[in-house]
């Protein structure tokens, strides 16, 4: 281990289902194209979430933690990368790649074949020190929280996916789900001029969020089908965000304007079955979108981060509770219950 640099840290790691600790483990010199990154927020994510209860053995690999929604500090840089230089603080894209495929070599990283996202197959970022990829730290603006930052994970798929479906200025925009990307979602409409923006929230925190966030109309996902507020829109554009069991898909292809465009964007646990005449006789089209990419003038982050940083004042308080790592426990039991008024819960570690 080079001088001065830590040879262990503390982590949050998986113990058996529902229950995550607290552990000492080693930290290795950065290697070829290696940062070492002090962690300063870590995000929990629904996926941890899924992997909390075990019902994702991927993202629940006892003595292996979660944590892929980070920023933090570099510390040490490994031979022969060139930055950004210690002292740095950064956004971290959280996931390693090949580099050398025809997706990593066209900027499309989150299809590379090799992808590994962390707390996903190797050690996740809730922790003091994280081992990043050089070429996937983005820094951030000096006035930017830690919290905030850690949001650029989740804000860059919502833009990445709104990318997708094609959105531009005037359309009128459907977001189903009000979790933390669907919320991104709709600030992305808003700052992409959207001429009405609706979302289904569940939760009042969901709803107020979403409304200062730019949506005009906010919808309980109980109502609706035909008849309904929300199948009055004309939607030019949805996004489906829940995922899990839900039929929110099929719930999109219904909701959708004539010659509009429907977004996967939600992980759904089970097959969904749809009906398919909508798509023929109304000429819709749906994409998939996963993760982010380094396509273009800018990356997907690089583009998140300028955003984090103009409309900050609006997307702080969606941090509704933070933890120091000692309390990762407490920390994620809050992420569990959203009768919390949790949105995002944060770790600093």
């Amino acid at each position: 281990m080079p001088q001065g640099l830590p040879s262990s840290g503390r982590s949050a790691v998986w113990v058996e289902n529902n229950v995550i600790g607290i552990r000492d483990v080693p930290v290795a010199a950065p290697g070829p194209s290696e940062v070492l990154v002090r962690i300063r927020a870590a995000g929990i994510c629904g996926s941890d979430l899924h992997g909390f209860h075990g019902e994702s053995q991927r993202r629940h690999i006892p003595g292996i933690g979660p944590g892929h929604e980070l920023a933090g500090e570099v510390v040490a840089l490994g031979p022969g990368v060139a930055g950004p230089p210690p002292g740095t603080r950064v956004a971290v894209l959280a996931g390693r790649v090949c580099g050398t495929c025809e997706f990593c070599r066209g900027g499309r990283t989150t299809l590379c074949p090799q992808l590994r996202i962390s707390g996903a197959g190797y050690p996740g970022g809730m922790g003091e020190y994280f081992m990043a990829q050089s070429p996937y730290l983005y820094p951030i603006p000096d006035g930017m929280s830690w919290p905030v930052a850690a949001l650029s994970e989740p804000c860059a798929i919502s833009l990445h996916a709104m990318k997708r479906g094609g959105i531009v200025r005037g359309q009128r925009v459907l977001v189903l789900g009000a979790g933390t990307i669907g919320l991104f979602a709709v600030l992305i409409a808003h700052d992409a001029g959207a001429s009405r923006i609706g979302v289904t929230a569940r939760y009042p925190q969901q709803a107020e969020a979403a409304s200062r966030l730019g949506a005009t109309d906010v919808f309980d996902p109980a109502d609706t089908g035909p008849g309904s507020a929300a199948a009055q829109g004309t939607w030019d554009l949805v996004v489906e965000t829940v995922g899990g069991t839900a039929p929110t898909l099929q719930q999109a292809i219904d909701l959708v304007n004539r010659g509009g465009s429907v977004v996967l964007l939600g992980v759904h646990t089970e097959p969904q079955t749809i009906q398919t005449g909508r798509l023929f006789y109304h000429d819709l089209t749906i994409v998939g979108s996963f993760g982010y990419h380094n396509t273009g003038p800018r990356s997907d982050y690089e583009e998140t981060i300028e955003l984090l940083a103009k409309h900050q004042e609006r997307v702080a308080p969606l941090v509704t509770h933070t933890y120091p790592l000692d309390q990762a426990p407490e920390a994620f039991a809050t992420a569990l219950d959203k009768r919390s008024g949790a949105i995002k819960v944060t770790v600093l570690p």
